[in-house]
């Protein structure tokens, strides 16, 4: 297996064990998506574990195989990281200190025993005449050094404390309220936009949730669904399943799906009533299609509309005029092609899966505490996740290719062989159809699965 840190080429076996411990506390930190969803990894379908790798794969910033995120996109996904600055508090204030060691001081001396101590000077004097040195001494004109114990005093000194303020981020704040309309009409099924729609609005909604936004969550398809809403963690797993079971099916109708949610957001924010003429709202509006419809309510200024445009192939006419409208009315538009999307890469976390293992039974069983414990099942849990995931793969490899699977991404990409299969097929089909023998009276009657009765 190829070297995973090869900026690391030449540093210690410390300093690559922090790299390895940094990056799997990062890997497990991106899997608590698993613990706002309210199952077990047994419980989940495979296909669920699919979407929720991909929606933790655009919270983590991480490159996703086949799909270019604008920045803007990912500026959405990704939690604001507060920045913060240093500030300085002093404050005055006074303390009793004890000198280490005693203080020293020149004075006439007490006593003849402590002719030791005599200063310097006076030594002189006694050798350079003797009889004025005696003369001083008698007279109590000799000095000594004599240490003193000054005991404890009191002094002023500033006290210095550096605190850590976190500072806004410039042109942005926290999201307060979100409003999410989600198409899932049957044009949503090919070119896996349905598939990325849902990990994307996972990611969004995480994001908010964790910020602790209020959020409402609508599907639409040629008729309006009901709205989740969302205050507190605790109301994310209904909202989660909700978002990871929903099929696709009806046409696309953006007309009705916005009305309605223009409505819910003037109720919600008491636009007109209790707030001063129409100020914009303080909820955001985003909208996740293909834009395949034929027309679209008249959208109000006050409103701040953000549209995901999915595109999986080339749009019809008769949609062009709402597209642009869709576009012009948008504060934000952007456009993501999703016809190659594939699966994130799994290797390089399987890999820090295994080295967690093996540090866990390097350590002694009697000192593996709760904490350890825990981490042990989460490992555990993540590895059976990775083999669900493989599984699903493998069998959907080994499924014929249909026509709801041409499309590229996931491995329904069509075989050479199959397209010439195929080609031969519509050619030969004219020459089939002339030799086949002309239905009799009967056989057209009852020809395909509804019966034609005569009139009488």
């Amino acid at each position: 297996m190829p070297d995973l840190y090869p900026d690391l080429a030449g540093a210690s076996p410390a300093a690559r064990a922090a790299a390895v411990q940094a990056d799997l506390e990062a890997l497990y930190r991106s899997w608590s998506i698993l613990d706002l969803v309210g199952e077990t990894v047994d419980a989940l379908p495979p296909e669920w574990l699919r979407i929720l790798n991909i929606a933790r794969t655009l919270r983590e910033g991480i490159p996703l195989p086949g799909v270019d995120l604008a920045p803007e996109i990912q500026r959405l996904l990704q939690a604001q990281r507060p920045e913060y600055h240093l500030v300085e508090h002093r404050e005055r204030k006074h303390r009793i200190v004890y000198p280490v060691q005693p203080d020293t001081r020149i004075q006439p001396l007490r006593h003849l025993e402590d002719l030791p101590q005599i200063t310097m000077p006076d030594l002189l004097l006694r050798d350079l005449d003797p009889a004025i040195f005696e003369f001083r001494l008698v007279s109590g004109d000799i000095n000594a050094l004599y240490h003193v114990d000054p005991g404890p005093a009191e002094e002023d000194y500033d006290e210095v404390r550096l605190e850590r303020v976190p500072k806004p981020p410039p042109g942005a704040r926290p999201r307060q309220r979100v409003y999410v309309l989600l198409d899932v009409s049957n044009s949503m099924r090919e070119a896996n936009k349905l598939l990325f729609a849902k990990a994307l609005v996972l990611a969004y909604l995480l994001t908010a949730c964790e910020e602790r936004a209020r959020i409402s969550f609508r599907t639409f398809a040629n008729r309006i669904h009901p709205r989740t809403d969302c205050t507190t963690p605790a109301d994310f797993p209904p909202l989660a399943k909700r978002i990871l079971q929903v099929t696709p099916d009806g046409s696309t109708d953006i007309r009705i799906a916005l009305a309605t949610a223009i409505g819910d957001i003037g109720e919600l924010d008491a636009i007109g009533r209790d707030r001063t003429g129409f100020a914009p709202s303080p909820t955001e509006l985003l909208l996740i299609s293909d834009v395949e419809s034929y027309a679209i309510p008249s959208i109000p200024r006050w409103v701040r509309l953000h549209t995901i445009h999915l595109k999986g192939g080339p749009m019809a006419k008769n949609y062009v005029a709402s597209f642009e409208q869709v576009r012009q009315a948008s504060a934000t538009f952007t456009e993501i092609e999703t016809t190659r999307l594939a699966l994130p890469g799994t290797a390089r976390e399987r890999w820090l899966l295994q080295q967690d293992g093996r540090l866990a039974r390097d350590i002694d069983a009697t000192q593996r505490g709760a904490a350890a414990t825990d981490r042990l099942e989460k490992r555990n849990a993540l590895l059976r996740a990775y083999e669900r995931m493989a599984e699903a793969a493998a069998g959907e490899g080994k499924r014929p290719v249909g026509a709801a699977r041409g499309a590229p991404g996931f491995g329904g990409t069509p075989s050479p062989l199959h397209i010439l299969c195929r080609w031969l097929a519509a050619l030969l089909h004219p020459i089939r159809a002339l030799r086949r023998p002309a239905p009799t009276r009967r056989q057209a009657a009852y020809a395909g699965t509804v019966l034609f009765r005569a009139r009488r």
